[in-house]
């Protein structure tokens, strides 16, 4: 039996030898590569209606109720209180100098008890993937942060956004210039 553990060992040898040299290409999350001291820009003006302290963006434009793609993609630009009167955002640059990711539940899969025709909540059936970056800027002081989200299956290997794909999200309306 000896004669045959050779091959066996050669075999595993040149298999572990393969896979040394093999590289993964792992995606670096935003929140890995946009450290404090990282700068974003506001390249045009934004408005924020009256009693309105959030905006929505996605594919470079603010978007409103219904035309947000929840699970693709966007980043909601938020200010520190709303006011009675619109407000205009300048364009900037604003030091981000915080940065978490926050992954939040979300439970929307109704059961029905049958004797009463009760719907209720039933497990969690997606997960919200958040990055926020925190603002600062002395000619703006109101603005506070950027969240950059989308909704995941849980079941599809769900992930925080990448930096590229904040960048895509924002493109023509901000940048991000990562340290």
């Amino acid at each position: 039996m000896q004669h045959h553990s050779w091959p066996t060992a050669l075999l595993v040898v040149l298999l572990l030898s393969g896979c040394r040299g093999a590289t993964i290409n792992q995606p670096l999350y935003a929140y890995e590569t946009i450290k404090p001291g990282s700068t974003l820009t506001l390249q045009k003006s934004i408005l924020f209606p009256p009693y309105t302290a959030a905006l929505d963006i996605q594919g470079g434009q603010v978007k409103g109720g219904f035309s947000l793609g929840q699970y693709y993609p966007h980043c909601r630009l938020e200010l520190k209180s709303q006011s009675n009167q619109s407000r205009l955002i300048q364009p900037d640059s604003f030091l981000i100098y915080k940065v978490s990711r926050e992954i939040d539940y979300v439970m929307t899969k109704p059961v029905k008890l049958a004797a009463w025709g009760i719907h209720m909540a039933n497990g969690v059936t997606d997960e919200i993937y958040t990055t926020v970056l925190y603002l600062k800027s002395k000619r703006q002081p109101e603005v506070e942060l950027l969240a950059c989200l989308h909704w995941e299956d849980p079941s599809d290997y769900p992930a925080h956004l990448t930096l590229n794909q904040i960048r895509e999200t924002l493109r023509g309306l901000m940048t991000v210039e990562a340290l």
